[in-house]
C-alpha cells in the first residue's frame, strides 16, 4: 500500500475509521483506494460503502463527539456525507455483492475493496457520467493489473445483474470525454515522487488509451 499519494490528514482519519460505529462490513473504495494500491495520483476523499442498511443519526452523533463536523448531506438511512478537517468523508449503502474479498490494511485498520471491484465501480461511474479522475483511476487499474474490457464487462454483469445491452452503454461511456475534459484541473498526478497537475497531453494519452481499449474489445 502506498501512502505517498494520500495527504496526512486523510491517512490520520482513515486510521480512526475502525473506532467509529460504522456497519461491520464497511469498506473503502473510490479514488483513495486506488491511490493506496498504485500511488498514481493525489486523492483527498474517503469513500466508504456497506451492503447493510444503516441509520445516519447515530453515526452523525458519534462523529460530532470526536470531530468538528460539517454535515454536507445526510438522509435518515443509508447516506452520510461530511467534511472533517477539510477531508470529505462519505458512507453509502451499496447493495451489490463484492466480486472478491476486501483487502485488510493493518496500518490503517481499514478494509479496502479489491482492484476488480473498484474497476467495475469506476466503469459504471464513467458510463453514467464520469469525471477525469474516474478515467485516470480506471486506466491505472487496467494497466497495472492487465484487465481486459471483456473481463470488466463480464464482472459488471455479475455484480449488478444488468442486461447484455448495458455493454454498449459501458463502451459508449468509455469514449465520451466531453464532460471529463472540462475538469482536468481536479487531477493531480504523482510522478517520480512529486505531485503535478495533469497536463493536456497526458489527458490525450488517457483518451487514446480508452479508444484503443474499446476498439480492441
Amino acid at each position: 500500500m502506498l501512502f505517498k499519494a494520500i495527504p496526512a490528514s486523510v491517512v490520520a482519519l482513515l486510521k480512526e475509521i475502525h473506532l467509529l460505529p460504522l456497519p461491520s462490513d464497511t469498506y473503502l473504495a473510490g479514488g483513495t483506494a486506488v491511490a493506496l494500491y498504485l500511488g498514481h495520483r493525489i486523492s483527498v476523499d474517503i469513500d466508504l460503502f456497506t451492503e447493510k442498511e444503516f441509520y445516519s443519526g447515530p453515526i452523525v452523533s458519534s462523529f460530532k463527539e470526536r470531530y468538528k463536523v460539517e454535515v454536507v448531506s445526510t438522509a435518515e438511512k443509508d447516506t452520510f456525507i461530511t467534511n472533517i478537517n477539510k477531508v470529505r468523508l462519505s458512507l453509502f449503502r451499496y447493495p451489490y455483492p463484492l466480486l472478491e474479498p476486501t483487502n485488510y490494511n493493518p496500518d490503517l485498520k481499514v478494509y479496502i475493496a479489491s482492484q476488480t471491484d473498484i474497476a467495475v465501480m469506476k466503469a459504471v461511474a464513467i458510463a453514467q457520467r464520469g469525471t477525469a479522475k474516474d478515467f485516470v483511476d480506471l486506466r491505472a487499474i487496467i494497466s497495472a493489473y492487465g484487465l481486459s474490457l471483456p473481463f470488466l464487462i463480464s464482472q459488471i454483469h455479475k455484480k449488478y445483474g444488468v442486461s447484455e445491452e448495458y455493454s454498449y452503454q459501458i463502451k459508449k461511456g468509455l469514449v465520451y470525454f466531453d464532460d471529463a475534459v472540462k475538469v482536468l484541473g481536479d487531477v493531480t498526478l504523482v510522478k517520480n515522487g512529486k505531485a503535478t497537475r495533469m497536463e493536456k497531453r497526458e489527458w490525450d494519452e488517457v483518451e487514446e488509451f480508452f479508444e484503443r481499449l474499446v476498439m480492441g474489445a
